[in-house]
């Protein structure tokens, strides 16, 4: 194995574990202040300036006495004498008391939650002595004072509780579901691995190295307890043929040879791409999985975390931080490195695991939300207008350009937090004029700026950029001179491009306001991500991925910060350097364990000799750190937009690059890993609670002025929960404009505590949703008529109107009707799609989006109908691209099999909208029919698209995904004509299609009993998404019946398509050959 090859655990897993301390428990140690407000009987009113003074001095003894409780009891004496005074107060009477006392508004003091958390610049800011003239100023109103910043500390503290709470529950859930299913399969391990959350006697082989991390194939080995076959033939057949399933050792097989002789996984398998694996070693090889030396719970196990690159039938490719495995494990059996090959009887339990990262970050992004704003002293004013007040664009008056200390916009934070709860308490918030502040330029020359942006996106030499629409051209504008702006993008709408287009128009500000400024682009998922990547890139952008490249597409591998790390030679020495030194640390380790004879002498030699390579390892280790953190901060010094996730937003290296502290104590074990941290979340020190709190170095760690990300862009925010929404605009403090993308029509976020998993739990509710429901409508003076020609042909029809109003009248019943649109009126709409036929698009247009989502007249003759499904599904009107194929029965649907995972205990976050799943054979059977005959005309016919058909089969529920892939499988004609035709077939559930598309879509709607109960298929948003994914074909498959009596949306789409004439009984026309 080469230097190269062999990089530390270390090296990598101290990058990854750089992470946001959390301070997610810490408290207010003490009872609300009440303060005396008479004046003392030996002072009169008529000297102004002593009492002004006086004031002035109960004033801050009573902060005093606020910090002392911070601080956690030291004496008020003490204080006082650090001060340089004491003072002495009269005792209050029983009746200035309980005045004092009814006057008092509550305080979060009294929760025993919240802390008034303080920045360091603010905690070594020293006491002055102000003249009369300074504390006349500042005591007036000082009851007014009091008592708004008795409010902000309770509007601070709410919500930093509920969200703080709710994410515990979510954090417990998780880890009560996983490790309760692990230790519950202690007993019967194969029942979890036939349920699909583990695999058993993997046999690993090592494949290369993506940069840092190290890449493993896991396969079932020759003599694994359990094993698998293809379906259709018999385990005889397979397993004569198989011989030793991993006689290859060079780690140059041949995948389709090797996938032939090797066992297979199981077919209900759950590991899926980018997800969290625990590996375990066996200690005893294969059948050894009985034992709790197994259980990666147990303190005795060894056990190395990875992340899902691939599977295949017979393989999990698996990317690990490099070293882990080899310190963990040993080499692997097929290594051919220094370290030699490991033993072939090395056996490997992978279990389905969970990460603690995402929560860490959220809770720490919520701290530092609603941390207290500081006063500064730059000329700042509450509206956060930093950017400089001298009005020549940011810059001195001697020409050159202004270093500006850029911070969170003020606005921006009150605007989160103080919106909160906003229907339940109207009084402290005037959203009117939060909305003025918030259209406010984020820049004195953001408008002109962004003029030019504008004017070059529409020039004829900016052949990149496509001919915009309006509503585009307006989201753009509005966007590039506003504080905040949520952009509200309905499928097909071009809202990645308009996200891209964005992210444009700041780099042409950020190079205006300084060097070293930055545009923070961010999506929710790594697919999001890297889509947003790849469009800046086709724009001429300079872009950095943050991110495991394990976890990003494979031809954005070179735009990665660890391709960029992995291309600076004194980082790549340095990791090299840690390697070694990691590498002889665990080898005499090893030593010592397996040697344990000698005298004391030799004994305490031998401490004093692991003492010196445990010290060296960890400089190596920091040195690497550091020259890591050197390479990355050049890296996204020379790009111009930066695109990671929602929470890869705080990743260490990012963090560093921007000034921000986030160094921790982190020691090396005897066998050169890192040592964990006890009890899943991470505790933070009092050093590290000040460096979360934005103390910031001048410097960058290459030596130049750290860098700022004033604008960040959000894509995909509607899917993403509030907490993680604001990780991006927190983790580098220095936010000062801030653009949403998503639609709120579409799926909330997924949320554990939606037990119904219809959007009722607070965290279902996005951040860019909350704020549009909320904040009125934006007036954008320079928003235009679209030109673009429209095809209103359905969206007009009689059955299309006559959906809206039965959608209408059964809301009337059930309370006032509100326009889906109208909730979210304080966004600003794309209102022209390209993704569908008119007719796909017609229903969801006028039932979720007000008939406001219009296609162009050009488009119907660009998405043709299948003529196959034309005779297959015939129709009175052949070019309306939606049939429905009604199975009937009123009784198919059947519960599916139950997740392997304990029960939730009363009063706790239930996970049973995941335990429990339905199937229906008769709809997944006309599918597959359906299937077959579909791929059989595209193996004669190409008439209908000028490039291979991409087919996607959607429900909503996992079983029936389960049942239709394995019945795909199990059928021999359907896999012989699949390896002919040129089409493309992808099954997936609602939630995983979201944000994709295909020609045809094929939709199960699963549920069919006789009570009409259709269960979270009755939340419109999902309905939404299934119906929104087709582009030429939308072929629905249910029982009509049951779909009509559950939902008032269901009803209006079976009335709708009845209307159309497109509604198919499987029992009277439809026949397959």
């Amino acid at each position: 194995m080469t230097p190269r090859s062999t990089v530390s655990a270390l090296a990598a897993l101290l990058a990854t574990s750089h992470h946001a301390n959390v301070d997610a428990w810490s408290s207010f140690h003490g009872a609300s202040l009440q303060l005396d407000r008479t004046p003392p009987p030996t002072m009169t009113t008529s000297n102004n300036s002593n009492s002004n003074l006086l004031t002035m001095r109960k004033q801050k003894a009573s902060d005093r006495r606020t910090r002392r409780k911070q601080r956690g009891g030291l004496l008020l004496e003490e204080e006082e004498q650090a001060g340089g005074r004491t003072t002495s107060l009269p005792p209050r009477t029983p009746a200035a008391a309980a005045a004092a006392a009814a006057g008092m508004t509550s305080s979060p003091m009294d929760t025993a939650a919240w802390k008034h958390r303080r920045s360091p610049q603010q905690q070594q800011q020293q006491p002055t002595i102000r003249n009369s003239a300074t504390t006349e100023t500042t005591s007036r109103g000082g009851r007014g004072r009091s008592r708004k910043r008795s409010q902000l500390y309770s509007t601070l503290a709410r919500y930093n509780n509920d969200f703080v709470s709710l994410l515990t529950a979510e954090y417990r859930a998780e880890e009560a579901e996983v490790l309760g299913r692990i230790e519950a399969s202690a007993d019967d391990p194969l029942a979890l691995e036939l349920a699909g959350h583990a695999l058993l006697d993997m046999y690993p082989e090592r494949r290369g190295n993506i940069f840092s991390d190290e890449v493993y194939r896991l396969v079932k080995a020759h003599d694994a307890t359990t094993a698998f076959f293809r379906p259709g033939t018999s385990a005889t057949s397979t397993s004569s043929s198989s011989g030793n399933g991993n006689s290859n050792d060079s780690g140059n097989d041949d995948d389709s040879a090797n996938d032939r002789s090797r066992n297979y996984l199981p077919p209900n398998s759950k590991v899926s791409n980018n997800d969290l694996l625990m590996l375990t070693l066996q200690p005893a090889g294969s059948g050894d999985f009985f034992g709790s030396a197994s259980l990666p719970t147990d303190k005795g196990a060894t056990t190395v975390e990875a992340r899902v690159l691939n599977t295949g039938p017979t393989y999990v490719d698996v990317a690990i931080a490099g070293g882990a495995f080899e310190a963990a494990f040993g080499p692997a059996p097929n290594n051919v490195g220094p370290a030699g090959r490991g033993d072939k009887n090395m056996r490997l339990r992978v279990d389905r695991y969970f990460s603690s990262v995402p929560y860490e970050r959220m809770v720490a992004a919520l701290g530092q939300i609603t941390s207290l704003p500081e006063n500064r002293r730059d000329g700042s004013g509450a509206d956060g207008d930093r950017s400089g007040k001298n009005g020549n664009g940011g810059k001195q008056k001697n020409g050159n350009k202004k270093e500006m200390d850029m911070h969170m916009d003020e606005v921006l934070r009150e605007a989160v937090v103080s919106t909160y709860r906003y229907g339940e308490n109207t009084e402290n918030i005037d959203v009117g004029e939060m909305a003025r502040k918030l259209a406010k330029p984020p820049l004195p020359n953001s408008i002109q700026l962004a003029n030019q942006a504008l004017a070059f996106m529409q020039s004829e030499k900016a052949t990149q950029f496509p001919e915009f629409n309006e509503p585009q051209l307006t989201a753009i504008g509005a966007a590039l001179t506003r504080r905040l702006t949520m952009i509200h993008g309905p499928p097909g709408t071009g809202k990645t491009l308009v996200a891209a287009s964005v992210a444009f128009g700041f780099v042409h500000q950020c190079r205006n306001v300084s060097p070293h400024a930055k545009v923070l682009a961010c999506a929710f998922s790594n697919i999001g991500a890297d889509n947003l990547a790849e469009q800046l890139i086709r724009l001429g952008l300079k872009v950095v991925r943050v991110g495991k490249a394990s976890g990003v597409t494979e031809s954005l591998w070179d735009y990665t910060l660890d391709a960029a790390i992995d291309r600076d030679p004194a980082a790549r020495k340095a990791q090299e350097d840690a390697a070694k030194a990691t590498s002889n640390l665990r080898k005499f380790s090893s030593s010592q364990h397996s040697s344990k004879r000698g005298n004391s002498h030799t004994k305490r030699g031998n401490m004093a000799i692991a003492r010196a390579k445990r010290e060296a390892a960890t400089t190596a280790v920091k040195a690497a750190i550091e020259a890591s953190n050197v390479a990355a901060a050049k890296a996204m010094r020379e790009a111009d937009v930066i695109v990671c996730t929602s929470v890869g937003a705080a990743d260490a290296r990012l963090l560093a690059a921007c000034g921000i502290i986030t160094d921790e104590d982190e020691e090396i074990e005897a066998d050169g890993r890192l040592k964990p941290s006890p009890g899943g979340l991470r505790k933070t020190s009092a050093k590290q609670k000040a460096s979360r709190d934005q103390d910031r170095r001048p410097l960058a760690p290459d030596n130049l002025p750290s860098l700022c990300t004033p604008f960040v862009v959000v894509d995909e925010a509607c899917q993403s929960i509030e907490p993680a929404n604001l990780i991006p605009v927190t983790a580098t403090n220095s936010c000062r404009s801030l653009v949403m993308l998503g639609d709120p029509c579409q799926l909330p976020p997924t949320v554990r505590g939606d037990v119904t998993g219809t959007g009722s739990s607070p965290l279902s509710v996005s951040l860019m949703a909350r704020l549009a429901a909320t904040l009125p409508q934006p007036v954008i003076v320079t928003a235009r008529a679209d030109k673009t020609q429209r095809d209103d042909r359905y969206l007009n029809a009689l059955p299309t109107k006559q959906a809206v109003s039965l959608v209408r009248s059964r809301s009337n019943e059930q309370g006032a009707h509100i326009s889906y649109r109208k909730q979210y009126a304080g966004s600003l709409l794309l209102s022209v799609q390209y993704r569908m036929h008119p007719s796909i698009s017609a229903f969801s247009s006028s039932v979720f989006y007000d008939g406001l989502l219009a296609t162009p007249a050009f488009l119907a003759q660009h998405r043709p109908f299948p003529e196959v499904l034309n005779s297959l599904l015939p129709s009175a009107h052949p070019n309306i691209g939606v049939r429905f194929v009604n199975v009937g029965g009123r009784n198919n649907e059947r519960k599916g099999e139950r997740s392997f995972a304990p029960s939730v205990e009363p009063g706790t976050v239930s996970s049973a909208g995941e335990n429990t799943s339905y199937r229906n054979e008769a709809e997944a059977k006309e599918i597959l029919m359906l299937l077959k005959d579909v791929l059989r005309d595209t193996l004669s016919s190409d008439d209908d698209f000028t490039s291979p058909m991409s087919i996607g089969v959607v429900t909503p529920y996992s079983s029936q995904v389960a049942l239709i892939k394995s019945l795909m499988a199990a059928d021999p004609e359907l896999r012989s004509v699949a390896m002919e035709s040129s089409a493309t077939i992808e099954v997936r559930s609602v939630d995983g299609y979201q944000g994709r598309e295909r020609d045809l879509i094929i939709f199960s709607a699963v549920r069919s009993n006789r009570q009409g109960r259709l269960g979270f298929l009755m939340d419109w948003r999902r309905m939404n998404v299934s119906l929104t994914r087709a582009k030429s074909a939308l072929v629905v498959v249910g029982d009509i019946d049951t779909l009509r009596d559950g939902d008032r949306h269901w009803e209006a789409f079976a009335d709708w398509t009845e209307r159309l004439g497109c509604v198919t009984e499987t029992n009277a026309s439809l026949t397959f050959n």
